[in-house]
């Protein structure tokens, strides 16, 4: 990005950015950056051992307090006293990987899993409810209506 708020792409494409607009970018290191861009950026670390992942769990919980999901919020909070604790992390840390992975990566991963197998289910339960009313109505004999 030049002085003038122009965003120059390795295609030499060009994106001028309005004064409302912002370019956050998120890197793991600088060490391909030029002495250029780390100058006009503003550049914020934010080490993941200081902040832990837990930030980043009560954010992931509070979609379901604004759904008014108290089963899925209290079964999260039962799972998260159980199974996710300093002493399991501290056990994964012991074990050998592959590739080296943080404690919010591991929470991250978990948290993907949980909001698939979550949306699934009410996307079933969905489709067994009309399921269910389609034949309700036509064994009650009424005209059988499709709605979405």
């Amino acid at each position: 990005m030049d002085d003038n708020k122009v965003l120059t792409l390795v295609s030499q494409e060009r994106i001028p950015l309005t004064p409302e607009m912002r370019l956050i970018l998120e890197v793991s290191n600088l060490k391909n950056a030029t002495p250029a861009t780390v100058s006009r950026g503003g550049v914020l670390y934010i080490n993941d051992s200081d902040i832990g992942w837990r930030p980043f769990y009560d954010t992931w919980m509070s979609k379901f307090r604004v759904k008014n999901d108290e089963h899925a919020t209290n079964v999260f909070t039962l799972s998260l006293t159980n199974f996710i604790q300093e002493s399991f992390l501290d056990d994964i840390h012991s074990k050998e990987t592959i590739a080296p992975c943080c404690d919010l990566g591991y929470i991250s991963t978990l948290t993907t899993i949980i909001d698939y197998l979550y949306n699934n289910l009410y996307t079933a339960k969905e489709e067994i409810e009309f399921l269910k009313r389609i034949k309700e109505e036509s064994n009650s004999g009424g005209d059988v209506t499709f709605e979405s």
